[in-house]
């Protein structure tokens, strides 16, 4: 049940960041990767996100509603955004990755609040 409870908490993360970047549900997936170091990638304009981190980081740690792990994941997901305009990890990377953070700030911030 327990591992249940993590992915379902981990989807209310996502859903409410996909609304944040106003992303469709139908292109963001939980996987599950046990052991490897992938903590989320792009393929095919869908973004996958691995729930041992999230269980990891957030989940056992109570920190699963707290707005540390909103901002951990709202990171991950301009990252893996950036992807959809460069496929490499370079200064442009970087680039799209902190202009898809500052443009959709304060979407995040209301989020925060409703938290």
């Amino acid at each position: 049940r327990s591992n249940f409870d993590a992915v379902e908490s981990f989807a209310v993360v996502l859903e409410r960041l996909s609304r944040v970047y106003d992303l469709p549900l139908q292109s963001v997936a939980i996987f599950h990767d046990p052991t490897g170091g992938t903590i989320a990638f792009n393929a095919n304009r869908a973004l996958h996100f691995n729930v041992r981190f999230f269980h990891s980081l957030h989940y056992t740690q109570g920190k699963h509603q707290a707005q540390d792990c909103y901002s951990y994941w709202y990171i991950v997901m301009a990252h893996e955004l950036a992807h959809h305009m460069v496929s490499g990890h370079n200064k442009e990377h970087g680039f799209y990755t902190e202009s898809y953070a500052a443009l959709f700030l304060p979407k995040l911030v209301a989020l925060f609040a409703s938290l």
